[in-house]
């Protein structure tokens, strides 16, 4: 049975150590893992405790990837995914990870989706936060169901973007087929985009 020859602590990384199977390099190991499955030089050790080995390690390498990158802003379920498979950690391990995420809540697709909701409405109408927010991972009915502004309220919201759009313009047919394009871009519905413009050109006209 294949034994354990040594175990070097890594010099450019003090948790983590190099081990060796018959005075042969195998792998890195995270340091936890060495205590946690009580590896030792001099052990005799199975095919099994080394996969074992292996996969604790990654697991613990993987969460603290994981947690740094969520450290920069919420996450989706599906970007955190795509982040750990790009760092070449094995499926069974993203899956153990974003369960585990998951699982203390520093993973909510739900709570993602109302935060980033509440952070963009002013400047973003229903459509493009939907679509962005399905873009982003989160489910199509989860999308539709957390950006469901009120009509009153997109209107609100885009015609105070209009009034940025146009301050210093002069309020002209041109300008106000730019605001037009310009808002549609934004994600507000053709109705909402179309009564705030109908609001500059009547203003127009009392002028």
């Amino acid at each position: 049975m294949p034994k354990i020859t040594d175990l070097k602590i890594q010099k450019s990384d003090k948790t983590r150590a190099n081990l060796y199977i018959d005075s042969q390099f195998a792998f890195g190991v995270e340091m936890v893992t060495v205590m946690k499955l009580g590896l030792k030089i001099g052990q005799e050790v199975s095919q099994r405790q080394l996969e074992e080995a292996i996969f604790d390690s990654e697991k613990s390498v993987a969460f603290g990837k994981a947690v740094d990158y969520l450290s920069r802003g919420m996450k989706t379920v599906s970007q955190m995914k795509t982040y750990l498979e790009k760092k070449g950690f094995s499926l069974p391990v993203v899956k153990y990870v974003l369960e585990k995420l998951q699982e203390y809540r520093y993973l909510d697709d739900v709570a993602y989706a109302e935060a980033y909701v509440r952070q963009n409405s002013g400047n973003k109408g229903n459509r493009r936060l939907r679509a962005e927010l399905v873009q982003k991972g989160v489910n199509r009915e989860q999308a539709e169901k957390s950006a469901d502004c009120d009509s009153e309220t997109e209107q609100r919201n885009a015609s105070l973007l209009a009034e940025k759009y146009l301050r210093n313009k002069p309020c002209d047919v041109k300008n106000l087929q730019r605001l037009q394009r310009y808002l549609l871009s934004r994600g507000f519905e053709f109705d909402t985009v179309n009564a705030v413009v109908r609001n500059y050109r009547r203003g127009q006209e009392d002028d």
